[in-house]
Order: C-alpha cells, then sequence, then structure tokens
C-alpha cells in the first residue's frame, strides 16, 4: 500500500492510507471521500467465497470489526446493496453510515464512513450523493465480479431488498435537484427521495444549507461567466468525480436570478457506442467526447492525444453539427440520453 499518495479530508484534517492506483476500487473510494469527508473510514471488498479482502482505512481495525458491521447489515436485509447507520459500536464517534456495494445475486464490499462531533452529522445532500455512489460502485463492482474467471453466485436471484429494514436499491435512486441563491446557499431542494431514504435508513442526519463543497466549488466554475446579462447565463455540465454529472441553469423569478443545480448519476463511457453509431460520430470524435466528460479542458484533451486545442476545437464543432446542437452542453445531453437537457440548453 502506497503511502505518499494520501487521500486528505480537507474538512477534518485527517491523512489516510490510499487505495493503491491499480486497485480497480480507487476510484471509487477516493470520490466518494472527496465528496462526502470522513473522520475514520475502513473498506474492504468481499472475495467470490464470502470472505473479506485487504482492509483499507484510516485506522487498523480487526477485520472481525467489518465482518460483524457486515454481518448485523445483512440481518436487516438480505440481499442487494444497502445504504444505513452504521449498526456496530460508534465509540467516540457521533454518528455512522454502512454501505454495502452489491447485487441481488452476490456481495462486492463493504464501506464505513464515521464522524467525530467536529465534522457533525451528514447532511441529506450528503446522503444523495452516498447513494447515487452505491449504485455507480455496486455495477462497477459487480462487473469485475463478472469477468472474474472463477467467481461464483450464491441461488437464485432474490429480491433486492428485506421487508424489516430496507436499505436502497439501485432504481430507488434518482438525480437530486437544487436550488441556489447568489451565495450559493440551498433554497429549495427536491428532497422526497432524500426523507425517504433518511426514514429507511436511520441515519442521524440535518438537512443540508450547502451542497458538498466539491459539488459547490463545481457549480461556482459552471457560473463563473454569469452577469446580469442574460445572455452569459449559459447551461453548464461538468463531472467533478467518476460517479456523479453536474448540471447547472439559470431560473429567474420574482425575487430574481436563481441556479439551478440537477446531480444525476454518471453512466460509464461504453454507453457512448450507441449514440456514437447514431450521429456518425468518427472514432477520434469519440476519444475527444470521453476526455471531455471526464471533465478534461481542451489543452489537456490536446495533450493526452497529440493534437492542438484547435484542432480539439474542430472535432467538438463536428459533433455539435452532427448532433444538430446548439452548444456544447446540448451535445453532451444529447449523447448521453438527457431529452430534457436539450430543452433546457439556451437558444
Amino acid at each position: 500500500m502506497k503511502k505518499d499518495d494520501s487521500i486528505t479530508s480537507s474538512a477534518a484534517n485527517i491523512m489516510v492510507d490510499s487505495v493503491p492506483e491499480s486497485d480497480p476500487a480507487f476510484p471509487i473510494i477516493t470520490a466518494i471521500l472527496r465528496v462526502v469527508p470522513a473522520s475514520r473510514w475502513a473498506f474492504a471488498r468481499l472475495e467470490a467465497d464470502g470472505e473479506l479482502g485487504r482492509l483499507l482505512g484510516t485506522a487498523r481495525e480487526e477485520p472481525s470489526q467489518l465482518k460483524n458491521e457486515f454481518t448485523r447489515q445483512r440481518a436487516k436485509s438480505k440481499t442487494g446493496p444497502r445504504i444505513a447507520a452504521t449498526l456496530g459500536p460508534l465509540g467516540d464517534f457521533e454518528s455512522g453510515a454502512t454501505l454495502l456495494f452489491a447485487d441481488a445475486r452476490a456481495n462486492f464490499g463493504i464501506l464505513t464512513l464515521l464522524r467525530t462531533h467536529e465534522l457533525g452529522p451528514f447532511t441529506s445532500s450528503e446522503i444523495s450523493m452516498l447513494s447515487l455512489a452505491l449504485d455507480t460502485a455496486s455495477e462497477q463492482l459487480s462487473a469485475l465480479r463478472l469477468n472474474a474467471p472463477h467467481a461464483r453466485f450464491p441461488g437464485p436471484e432474490a429480491p433486492v431488498r428485506g421487508d424489516d429494514a430496507p436499505g436502497v436499491s439501485p432504481e430507488d435512486s434518482a438525480g437530486a435537484f437544487y436550488v441556489l441563491d447568489h451565495d450559493l446557499q440551498i433554497v429549495l431542494a427536491w428532497s422526497a427521495e432524500d426523507q425517504r431514504r433518511i426514514a429507511l435508513t436511520g441515519l442521524r442526519t440535518r438537512l443540508a444549507d450547502r451542497l458538498p463543497t466539491v459539488l459547490e466549488e463545481t457549480v461556482r466554475a459552471l457560473i463563473a461567466g454569469w452577469s446580469s446579462d442574460p445572455v452569459t447565463q449559459e447551461s453548464g455540465i461538468a463531472r467533478p468525480v467518476p460517479f456523479l454529472v453536474v448540471r447547472t441553469q439559470p431560473m429567474q423569478g420574482p425575487a430574481g436570478l436563481f441556479i439551478g443545480v440537477r446531480v444525476d448519476r454518471y453512466h460509464p463511457p461504453n454507453s457512448l457506442t450507441g449514440p456514437a453509431e447514431r450521429y456518425h460520430i468518427t472514432p477520434r470524435e469519440l476519444q475527444v467526447l470521453a476526455l471531455l466528460l471526464d471533465g478534461a479542458k481542451l489543452e489537456e484533451i490536446g495533450e493526452q492525444l497529440h493534437i492542438t486545442s484547435s484542432t480539439v476545437q474542430d472535432h467538438i464543432k463536428n459533433m455539435v453539427d452532427k448532433t444538430e446542437s446548439r452548444n456544447r452542453t446540448e451535445l453532451i445531453a444529447r449523447v448521453l440520453g438527457w431529452e430534457s437537457a436539450s430543452e433546457e440548453a439556451p437558444a
């Protein structure tokens, strides 16, 4: 395990052991910790035989502790992905959340996030982001297991959740919607799904007045060019971490200008195959598009593909024309199948 490339929780200023970049869980765990900081965390992947693999985290906890937590959670919900309050003893920590990465047939991993009084309870917006991460990570780890030569799965497909204390299944998770004021304070949230998750999980939470820091910084960058002139208030799309896509749009009302924010789960690049064929996007253009979806700037795309920034712009313009889009935002919305986004794009 490398200790040079550490993940830092800015909120708690805690250095943690990094997951090796060669580990398939690396982008999953690092992204979750960027969005939802923790005072202490522990992660282990479950092997095909049901045993815990290498334990990673901020503390050298006994594997039996994480195994016991897994057993307690599965006693509440037999199969499927789950997010819930940590059921084991919290000790000096104020609150804890446990994520079980799984599908209907197998378990892939467990992650516990513990918080001290300084960090406080998880917010409703953080719970929404964890739910989106749960679905993405479960799908990715499921794909890894399916590709393993000696993978074994128990029995036939079973219901995703138990009846006594269900967790969160993939079909439960949807995008999160927010309206922010000019100070990026949350003034309105689509909270029905959030509140239902909170009721199911029993987590100690508080209503969010701001987005998680990473998402707030993303929104700030997307609206940096906005002014009082409506022409400058363009919709924007960014992918701040591997499992999330953030979209912004201006919202005018009697009280002035507000910022509409939608946060969705990112779908993997193989979902671009269909749109590429439909719009006759070339392999080189597809490379540019994939890097664009990863949040790379024009200069970075040029460096990776060994072409000039102007050539990158030419490829983007060609794709905009082929998809009959009006701008880059609408291009991305079309190829990802967000049909409603094309209606929101500025004229």
